[in-house]
């Protein structure tokens, strides 16, 4: 489905994020560009072509338009971020200012540099990494939840925005993930969550391939007019 495409993904070495590079390069992309501020083990044979840089810091950000170069884009993943759950008593100024950075400001700043300098093809395809917790009220995730909902706000905007270019914008409501990270997270919180909260996704965990497919489906040319949709993928957590 990506045969000659070119796609740039910003991640990190999260079992979600390796899933996704892995899909993308199976499906033959002209060239795959994977920007993260840590190593992360995806050599494929040289499909990949890794960018190590803090993709948070803008001045790192002009940076990598300078790499790139005359590279003209086909597909964006957004899939960085921070998560984090805090009682609503100490969501401080600088947490809150923090959160929003990583998992809105950051996405807004790098559309805005690779569409002033062109480098998105006509007809490309942007896909964000959002969380059910946009439209789901969670305890002590208020802060996230909020950033969430900024980020698919965002996508909607830019999907008009974008139209006449025939660029697709959309993101992934995502549920619980089966990784290391999620089950460690789900130990240590099980406290400040509410009851039975992680039992509410009625088809389980998703297996982060699940969302690799999704991923590089809304990146292919099989959906040319679907935009602007914040797509759920959450294993029943919302019904």
């Amino acid at each position: 489905m990506l045969l000659g495409k070119n796609i740039l993904v910003f991640g990190s070495n999260s079992e979600i994020n390796l899933s996704i590079a892995e899909r993308i390069v199976s499906d033959q992309a002209g060239k795959l560009f994977y920007v993260s501020s840590e190593k992360v083990d995806l050599d494929q044979n040289g499909a990949v072509e890794f960018i190590q840089l803090n993709f948070y810091d803008n001045t790192e950000l002009d940076r990598l338009v300078e790499l790139l170069g005359n590279e003209k884009i086909d597909g964006i993943v957004y899939a960085g971020g921070m998560g984090g759950v805090r009682p609503l008593k100490l969501n401080s100024p600088d947490f809150v200012s923090q959160m929003f950075h990583h998992n809105v400001f950051t996405f807004f700043e790098i559309i805005r540099l690779m569409t002033k300098k062109r480098l998105i093809n006509e007809g490309a395809s942007i896909v964000a990494l959002s969380s059910v917790s946009s439209i789901k009220g969670l305890k002590s995730k208020s802060v996230y939840s909020s950033s969430k909902a900024a980020l698919d706000a965002a996508v909607r905007g830019m999907a008009a925005e974008l139209a006449d270019k025939k660029i697709r914008v959309n993101s992934i409501q995502k549920g619980w993930v089966i990784t290391d990270m999620n089950l460690d997270f789900i130990q240590s919180n099980m406290a400040v969550a509410e009851n039975n909260d992680f039992e509410k996704q009625v088809l389980g965990a998703i297996d982060p391939k699940e969302i690799a497919n999704l991923v590089v489906f809304l990146l292919s040319d099989q959906v040319k007019t679907l935009t602007g949709t914040n797509l759920l993928l959450d294993g029943g957590y919302t019904l």
